[in-house]
Order: structure tokens, then sequence, then C-alpha cells
């Protein structure tokens, strides 16, 4: 939910190690398919620096979509992280592209 920092910074590390997980299968494929490896694994309190996270990630999630041939999807650069509507939709929107891509993928 959002404000909710304990909650919020469990996400972070497991949303983090599931994208090592997308750069790990990219590199075992035959050939290697390329998933950009950037250290995504906190998201900035500061609103500029978060704009900058927000787009970084949406590359990442550009190049995974692009390796599981999954082409919807939301611009996860898009919007404000600091509004709570925004936050919570952003969030939903974003599992589902995470759940697709496991299940693409075969993992659990």
């Amino acid at each position: 939910m959002p404000k909710d920092p304990d909650g919020f910074a469990i996400w972070q590390l497991e949303h983090y190690r599931e994208h090592l997980q997308f750069v790990q299968i990219g590199q075992a494929m035959t050939p290697p398919f390329n998933i950009p490896d950037y250290d995504i694994s906190v998201v900035p309190a500061e609103p500029s620096l978060r704009g900058q996270w927000m787009n970084t990630h949406a590359s990442i999630h550009d190049a995974v979509r692009q390796m599981t041939n999954i082409t919807t999807g939301i611009d996860l650069a898009d919007g404000d992280l600091n509004d709570d509507q925004f936050w919570l939709e952003w969030m939903d929107n974003h599992a589902a592209e995470h759940r697709a891509f496991r299940q693409v993928l075969n993992l659990s």
C-alpha cells in the first residue's frame, strides 16, 4: 500500500530479484538475449530521481516484453508514484505484467 515503508522495502527487494531472473534467463538463451542489468533495487524517494528510476525500469520491461513476445503493457515511465491513486494503478498494472512474464518464462 502507499506510504508503507516496510512493505515497500520488501517489494523492492523481491522485484529486483525477479528482474535479475529475467536477465539470467535472457543470458542463457541461444543466442543470448540481452536484458539490461540496471540496479533498480531501490526506488529513490527524491521525485526527480524517481522519474529516472521509472525510465530505467521501463527500458528493462521493454526488453523483457521483446524477449517474451508480450506486446501489451502500460508505459511504466509515465506518471507520479507520489500520487497514491496512480501508485495503486501502476502497481496493479506492473504486477500483471510480471505475472505475464513469469507465465511465458515458466517461472512460479
